[in-house]
């Protein structure tokens, strides 16, 4: 096996050894001969070597950072536009990205070669007139804004044309030490290139100071400036509608343009065909003025929004996000029933939807000692202790109320606004509802492990609708949800029977058609955390176990599984008082206490003990592995679960300095202990049980996990790609 990984950690590294060759080559040789060739010759070669790039995933900055991180950024990206699609689409804009990005390449070779008299272009505006009327002739300095979008470069010289003096601003990323020399070189010929085409205008780098371009605006100059550019660390920021929401970008430009009180205009430039052009322009205005910043991002938006492929900065979008909106007016009405009342898992759940759910208006009904909290925004009681409806719209001055019908749910922050946004959708709308996990199918089908993915998961849903009509299922079994209280204060003799009689579970279903779905609005509930069966773990135990001892297992969902599906006899060992109670009124044997304090003469002969799920939680799991190994005979079977602290989106996570804790999951706040398939191996060998089989259990191995996997390796940091797609182990053991 050694031998076996050597070879490929060799064979990857002289496959990434002749990549770095290649890529040198075709930056120092094949573009600048590309652009002697014919135009029609050079586009073609173009073409082809784009799609040789979306063949291997790679560009420029993928090889100076040795990772193909492109795509999959790329591909986030598209995720994120208000557009829903299928995976094949994806692939094909990331496929058009990488194509795009290549005749841009070539484009700054053809300007670098003195061909720019060899390329056609004619200007567009919605309202008519030409870009000659934008650029030339002004009296005030001009700042261009335009995306990295299609043929952007050759249109800083189309814009020349109009015979303004045009200056660039670039950056001096391509400095990087990491960047191969004919990289360097090439950006070099590039803006060098495109100088004697821009009417005495220069190209400088932004991090030689800020000065050169104030002095440019103020003779009356114009500046190309790239638009779509995400914030840096501690740098300028500017708030824009961008792709269909308020986004926060880089703001530098912009606040260079009021400061040296000139106008601002934007332009795309598409190629319709190779060599000809089309500059699509909206018409330029005072920089302080907020209608000119929209019309132009109003550009840019249709320009990506009808070829999303063509915009080859997709991979930002991800360090674009949109702007948090300022939350509603709301209070909080939670019930506390829960299965698992009294349980850690819920204690830290709900102290999580404290800090997410703040509430920002108090409560309108008094609380009185017995329910109130520290927060006055919250009203955390028992259903049956609820205030009414009625007492809460007697209390005028609230327009939201947020109500958890089940406070066993994970949400993020934004949950409260976007149940707002639905309920401002339509006029009609009185109750907005979270979507929840368990009416999530198909490609919405939840599937994440960590804090970080599932944010990852919510994100993505913004391309779903802001809100549709609630379904019936919905209505009947909702988490969470919003009430508009100001609108049925409006319609009070309408809804008025409901004011008394409406219990708030089922409120939603009685509103009718007043109920609205918030796709966008997710959480996933974990309430029926100690209820889950797990019948699948019994494909490992052998057929000879008729009497089990299942250990920690909740409300006996396992026990009754093996009773089912074996017909032998099942005795549980649970600590919970209410999950032990609830167990028992199935018809279980119970012992509500751990396992430490079991004797034998309790349970008898036992054929098999069940840790599933809960070794991670004990403070000494050799301890409780001992006293199993006491309460069976010589050849007893024990069948174990434990999640894997080794699984990738944990490791990738840490990586990035995350490790959030969750109520359930692979880093529960109640997990003491941490396994690996090693670990675990030696804890049994410890407690002197011998394995007879390891299961690995995860979902299928994602794209993602190779390129994991492939960046691990080009760093030259061993992995173990078998560890890293596994989620949980699934043993069986034998008592020595």
């Amino acid at each position: 096996m050694a031998w076996t990984e050597l070879w490929k950690h060799r064979a990857r590294r002289g496959v990434w050894r002749l990549l770095t060759v290649l890529h040198h080559l075709d930056f120092a040789w094949l573009l600048p001969c590309m652009a002697r060739l014919p135009l029609g010759w050079a586009f073609w070669l173009g073409h082809l070597r784009g799609l040789f790039n979306a063949r291997t995933g790679r560009d420029w900055r993928s090889m100076a950072l040795g990772m193909r991180h492109i795509r999959r950024q790329s591909v986030a990206g598209y995720r994120l536009l208000p557009v829903t699609v299928d995976e094949a689409q994806l692939r094909a804009w990331s496929d058009e990205r990488f194509v795009v990005e290549a005749r841009d390449e070539l484009e700054a070779r053809l300007v670098a070669a003195g061909r720019v008299h060899e390329l056609a272009c004619r200007s567009v505006n919605a309202d008519g007139g030409s870009f000659v009327e934008v650029a030339a002739g002004r009296s005030r300095g001009l700042l261009l804004l335009t995306p990295h979008f299609e043929s952007f470069f050759v249109g800083v010289a189309f814009a020349a044309r109009a015979g303004a003096t045009v200056n660039l601003m670039s950056s001096a990323v391509t400095h990087d030490p990491r960047v191969d020399p004919a990289v360097q070189a090439h950006f070099s010929a590039k803006y060098r290139g495109l100088e004697p085409w821009l009417n005495g205008g220069q190209v400088l780098d932004m991090e030689q100071g800020i000065r050169p371009f104030y002095r440019m605006l103020e003779r009356g100059e114009t500046l190309v400036v790239l638009g779509d550019a995400p914030v840096l660390p501690n740098g300028v920021s500017a708030t824009v509608d961008f792709l269909g929401t308020q986004r926060l970008i880089a703001g530098g430009a912009l606040r260079l343009a009021q400061k040296a009180d000139c106008d601002i205009g934007g332009y795309v430039c598409r190629m319709e065909r190779p060599g000809h052009y089309v500059m699509e322009w909206c018409e330029p205005g005072p920089a302080n003025d907020p209608a000119t910043i929209q019309r132009v991002y109003a550009l840019f938006t249709q320009a990506i929004l009808s070829t999303p492929g063509r915009w080859w900065a997709s991979d930002l979008l991800p360090a674009i996000p949109p702007c948090p909106k300022p939350a509603p007016d709301y209070a909080v009405l939670v019930l506390s029933d829960s299965p698992l009342h009294d349980t850690q898992e819920l204690a830290q759940g709900l102290r999580t939807l404290r800090r997410l759910w703040p509430g920002t208006a108090a409560f309108p009904v008094h609380q009185t000692p017995r329910t109130s909290t520290e927060a006055a925004a919250w009203h955390l009681c028992p259903a049956d202790q609820a205030p009414s409806l009625g007492e809460v719209l007697d209390a005028k001055g609230l327009h939201h109320l947020l109500v958890v019908l089940n406070p066993a749910v994970l949400a993020t922050t934004e949950l409260p606004q976007l149940l707002a946004e639905c309920l401002d959708s339509d006029d009609n709308a009185l109750c907005a509802l979270a979507d929840d996990a368990r009416f999530a199918h198909g490609e919405w089908a939840p599937g994440y492990s960590t804090q970080v993915d599932f944010e990852r998961y919510v994100a993505r849903r913004a391309a779903l609708p802001l809100a549709e009509p609630a379904p019936q299922n919905l209505r009947a079994d909702a988490c969470v949800y919003m009430l508009r209280l100001d609108r049925l204060r409006r319609d009070r003799e309408h809804w008025h029977p409901l004011w008394e009689t409406a219990s708030w579970r089922s409120l939603p279903s009685q509103l009718g058609e007043g109920s609205w779905r918030a796709p966008r609005a997710f959480v996933h509930s974990y309430a029926n955390y100690q209820q889950g069966d797990r019948a699948e773990m019994l494909e490992l135990l052998p057929a000879n176990v008729r009497r089990l001892l299942d250990v920690g297992g909740g409300e006996g969902g396992f026990a009754r599984a093996f009773i089912r599906h074996r017909g032998g006899e099942a005795l549980l060992v649970e600590p919970s008082k209410e999950a032990a109670q609830r167990a028992m009124s199935s018809g279980l044997q119970v012992f509500n206490f751990g396992i430490e304090q079991l004797d034998a003469h309790q349970v008898g002969h036992i054929d098999a003990i069940s840790f599933l799920d809960v070794l991670e939680h004990l403070e000494d799991p050799l301890s409780a592995l001992l006293k199993a190994r006491r309460l069976l005979g010589p050849g007893g079977k024990l069948l174990i679960s434990v999640p894997n602290a080794g699984y990738w989106p944990v490791v990738r996570d840490l990586l990035a300095g995350r490790l959030d804790y969750l109520p359930v999951g692979i880093v529960c706040q109640t997990h003491l202990r941490f396994f690996t398939a090693n670990s675990l191996e030696h804890l049994l060998h410890d407690a002197d049980f011998d394995l007879v089989a390891l299961r690995r259990h995860g979902p299928p191995a994602s794209p993602e996990l190779g390129s994991f996997v492939s960046i691990a390796n080009a760093a030259g940091l061993h992995c173990d790609p078998e560890n890293l797609a596994t989620e949980s182990l699934h043993v069986l053991a034998r008592a020595r």
